[in-house]
């Protein structure tokens, strides 16, 4: 439920409403059969030195430059995805957004986020259940202050002594222990990290993805109703605030006389 894997989950439920994160920065997000696969190579490479450093080496697994996609990119296949292959009973209409502005960020999650999980653990508490949604919340929100960390930054890894990794071993070994990233398919690799997610995190089998579908449109119209009935009580509060309700009334009586 860490890193990016998470925040799709979170997303998908409908959980997670809004995070800091500058979408045109370049994202590290790498698959983590290939991260296994270098700590496995790294000792085997070092045990073949023929002489040993004095120092202390330093390998970092980064994405090839030309094939880095930006964290916009990422999170929009994410949703786009996400609606493809909607998670069970989420708590909303998975329709998030990511920005850099921390007021409006904070104003989305106190609004989107905070107030929700507390109303639905008080209505859990009225009918006697065990109240859970603040609690996921705090870990949802702690969890989107360490990765923001990394989605507001740009990062400049280099990689020259991982690459060379790749250069000494045999064609055998690249094969069984992948890892460069040249043919990773980043559309097919979100798609696998979604399903994953859905399957092995949240329990939930493939056969559920037709009732899903199902709940995600009845949850896209309640989500457009209630927008649209809270923007409507808005205008009407405002008009009455400044009195143009009183206005347009008395101009059409003024009319009829």
């Amino acid at each position: 439920m860490n890193g990016p894997t998470g925040v799709l989950i979170g997303a998908g439920k409908g959980v997670i409403r809004s995070m800091i994160c500058n979408g045109e920065l370049k994202s590290e997000v790498i698959p983590v059969d290939i991260a296994i696969n270098g700590l496995l190579l790294i000792p085997y490479h070092n045990s073949l030195a023929k002489q040993k450093s004095l120092q202390i080496p330093v390998y970092n697994l980064t994405v090839e430059e030309a094939k880095k996609r930006t964290w916009k990119w990422v999170m929009d296949v994410g949703r786009d995805l996400g609606l493809k292959y909607p998670f069970e009973v989420g708590l909303w209409y998975p329709d998030g957004n990511m920005t850099t502005n921390k007021f409006y960020h904070t104003f989305c999650t106190i609004m989107f986020m905070w107030l929700p999980a507390y109303i639905i653990d008080f209505l859990l508490a009225l009918f006697g259940q065990r109240r859970f949604m603040v609690r996921v919340q705090t870990k949802i929100s702690v969890g989107l202050e360490v990765l923001q960390f990394f989605t507001t930054r740009s990062w400049d890894f280099k990689s020259t002594h991982f690459q060379q990794i790749y250069k000494d071993i045999s064609e055998e070994d690249r094969k069984i222990f992948k890892i460069n990233t040249d043919d990773v398919d980043d559309y097919e690799y979100l798609k696998t990290s979604i399903l994953g997610g859905r399957q092995y995190v949240m329990k939930e089998p493939m056969t559920s993805l037709p009732r899903s579908r199902i709940q995600l449109r009845f949850l896209y119209v309640l989500d457009r109703v209630c927008k649209t009935v809270i923007l409507c009580g808005l205008l009407y509060w405002t008009s009455m605030k400044l009195g143009l309700i009183d206005l347009v009334r008395y101009g059409i009586s003024t009319v009829k006389h």
